[in-house]
């Protein structure tokens, strides 16, 4: 097949058969709308950025990608990192950790200590004076930390960024094994900058690492772009997971609607408006669209960046992912359940209110409502935060996508064919409707609203629901306590030491009370609950502490 290539001085799109020009206009609106003015703290050289990066049983690429991250930074003093870490703790040595890794490139590895639990005391010991004297550590890098048969996929992982992110303004989501162009801070706060949009994410499959060498020997800028979309078995609607095409020279970032967590840069409110699922369980590429569809209908929009900003790890696979789990290759092999599978399906269905493949077995267990679509009706509502939003419809979704969702037959569905993803045109909304309106608001239909999910080191005040647009002009939260008061999890607090004094009397004296308070009082206490019968009360736990454990 013979390809003809148009120019252009805007740059061109290849969709996998045929290069397409952009347009010289700006296709921003139909009807003079423009998007929110996006507005930064301090400019690209001291904004704060957090990056988070989970990793099963990887931690030495991930130590490898930790320390590139601040090595190809501009200003890695305003860089902060949240791990995810699931390994194995019962072999530390052949399953290190991200963070012991990491530390042990920079010199600061861990002595060898002898098995057995009368050693424990010295390891610990050991442990503290590595990380204390490990750089950065203490100060710019948190992490969460989970046994490796906990993992139940990528989405859930990373719906524990909720548990590190601080008040950064920028958010960074990369994978365990990504490489870093010089100076990545400042570029890709000056990309998300030329969107124009406070509600852009940068986002895009990464550049290979083997094909890096020669996009930059080859004079101009090639940047990885998705444009075809499909329609799955299971009637939700798929990205490869893989770039089918391409992006040549651009000037500026390109609207586009093919997100990836393999590399998304955007405001942090991003984070806290649009968090990750963590009942989508066990799912890898069906998430994306419906993640799609929820970023969307609030009001973000997807841009390929104009230059390449992070590269991937060519080689997947390493050694620890060769066992039997998901993917035809070995890779990715968290601990497989179907059951959990089966049911973060049918939440990703309901999410996008497709009926097909939902049969009254699963709807029996969805909600109110005496028909299969009342029942879908009210989950939909249930959803809350991890539901759509209001500023956009799933109607408008669709038509800006190409895409067609299955009603009631497999056949009513479609994808695109890629071929219309050039030059997409911006969808206005009512800028004075809340990010985290959601859709079902005032409808009266949720029966059991799912709890938005906790930030206990933000305190801005998008982590508790507050408006966001135009977040930092006169917003007297931001002049609050910064990144640097949230740098690591075991930062110290600001308690005057007469109030600790007394909290520790006070503890003292609750102890004494507690253990060697009168025999008496024990024996009588003992014999009034032998003499009467208490009726045990079942408290019925909101939704997301039944299902999450908290760590």
């Amino acid at each position: 097949m013979v390809v003809t290539m148009s120019t252009s001085n805007l740059g061109q799109v290849f969709d996998g058969i045929t290069f397409t020009p952009i347009t010289p206009t700006d296709p921003t609106s139909t009807d003079q709308t423009l998007p929110i003015h996006p507005f930064t703290t301090n400019g690209p050289t001291k904004s704060s950025i957090f990056v988070s990066i989970p990793h099963f049983r990887d931690g030495k690429r991930c130590a490898a990608t930790l320390k590139n991250l601040f090595d190809s930074a501009d200003h890695p003093e305003r860089v902060y990192v949240g791990l995810i870490e699931q390994t194995d703790a019962e072999h530390p040595k052949e399953d290190p950790t991200c963070l012991e890794e990491y530390c042990s490139l920079l010199g600061h590895a861990m002595k060898e200590h002898e098995a057995g639990y009368i050693h424990k005391g010295e390891k610990q010991a050991d442990y503290d004076a590595v990380m204390a004297a490990c750089p950065r550590v203490g100060g710019q890098i948190r992490s969460v930390r989970f046994h490796h048969l906990g993992a139940k996929g990528p989405v859930y992982a990373r719906s524990f960024i909720r548990k590190l992110l601080g008040n950064e303004e920028f958010c960074m989501e990369i994978d365990a094994a990504t490489e870093f162009a010089q100076g990545w801070d400042t570029k890709a706060i000056q990309q998300w900058t030329m969107t124009g949009n406070e509600y852009a994410v940068l986002s895009t499959i990464p550049l290979s690492k083997k094909d890096r060498a020669r996009v930059e020997s080859s004079g101009e800028v090639e940047v990885p772009r998705q444009c075809a979309i499909k329609v799955g078995s299971e009637g939700v609607p798929l990205y490869e997971n893989h770039a089918d095409g391409k992006a040549i020279g651009l000037k500026r970032p390109l609207l586009s609607y093919a997100p990836s967590s393999q590399f998304a840069f955007a405001k942090c409110h991003y984070e806290t408006n649009v968090p990750h699922d963590p009942f989508a369980a066990q799912l890898l590429e069906t998430e994306r669209f419906p993640r799609y569809a929820r970023l969307w209908t609030r009001g973000y929009d997807v841009y390929t960046p104009s230059e390449n900003i992070v590269y991937s790890e060519s080689i997947t696979l390493h050694p620890l992912h060769q066992v039997t789990g998901h993917g035809n290759n070995g890779e990715r092999k968290w601990p497989p359940n179907d059951s959990e599978r089966h049911d973060s399906h049918i939440r990703m269905k309901v999410l996008l209110g497709i009926h097909h493949g939902i049969g009254s077995g699963d709807a029996s267990s969805l909600g109110g409502g005496t028909s299969i679509g009342g029942k879908i009706s009210t989950a939909r509502a249930n959803l809350g935060i991890y539901g759509l939003g209001k500023r956009r419809t799933m109607d408008q979704l669709l038509e800006f996508t190409g895409v067609a969702l299955p009603t009631t037959e497999a056949s009513d569905k479609h994808g695109n064919d890629g071929h219309a993803c050039a030059n997409l045109v911006w969808v206005p909304y009512d800028s004075s409707i809340s990010p985290r309106a959601n859709f079902f608001d005032g409808t009266g239909k949720a029966d059991d609203l799912e709890l938005d999910p906790i930030f206990p080191l933000r305190t801005l005040p998008d982590a508790t629901g507050g408006q966001y647009d135009h977040p930092f002009l006169g917003n007297a939260a931001w002049k609050g306590p910064g990144p640097s008061s949230h740098g690591s999890a075991n930062t110290s607090s600001n308690v005057p030491y007469s109030l600790a004094f007394l909290l520790w009397i006070g503890g003292l004296y609750v102890w004494y009370a507690m253990f060697l308070g009168n025999a008496t009082n024990r024996k009588r206490a003992s014999k009034s609950k032998s003499s009467k019968k208490h009726k045990r009360k079942d408290v019925k736990l909101p939704l997301s502490e039944r299902e999450i454990k908290d760590v």
